[in-house]
């Protein structure tokens, strides 16, 4: 597993604490790992997995030599329809009704729920949200805090 966490690094132009940053852990546990004074926990697996959606998990776990998942059409489409404006200079039409300072969040909150058939986090029962990331295709992201 230490040889294939230091090819994602590489592949994703990570440090090993920005890794831990992104993964929500201490950057002791990948140092750890890497010096192969620990193995990593299935915890840890299923967090590489959720933030990378793109690293093959065959890969990741066996032998497989193809690092990244297939490309499906389904992924395709859901990048083709992008649904989200980062600076919400444009947003849909029924936000634009109502509390100027709330719009941009209940309009992605809207969106969130409309789009993929989910209580978006500003209906749930743990509060609004608070951070939204982008995943592109290239492997980069963009978070946005969402500020009152």
């Amino acid at each position: 597993m230490r040889e294939k966490l230091l090819v994602l690094m590489k592949n994703e132009g990570l440090t090993s604490s920005r890794l831990a940053e992104l993964l929500g852990i201490q950057p002791s546990g990948i140092s750890h790992i890497l010096a192969g004074r620990n193995k990593p926990s299935f915890d840890l697996v299923q967090k590489i997995l959720r933030r990378f959606p793109n690293i093959n998990p065959d890969w990741l776990l066996l032998e497989s030599d193809q690092m990244y998942r297939a490309s499906s059409s389904e992924d395709a489409q859901l990048s083709e329809n992008a649904i989200f404006s980062p600076d919400m200079t444009n947003p849909p039409a029924d936000a634009k009704n109502g509390d100027a300072e709330n719009s941009p969040k209940q309009a992605i909150a809207a969106q969130i729920e409309s789009t993929f058939g989910i209580a978006s986090p500003s209906t749930a029962s743990k509060g609004g949200i608070k951070r939204i990331v982008v995943l592109f295709d290239d492997n980069t992201f963009e978070s946005y805090d969402m500020h009152k």
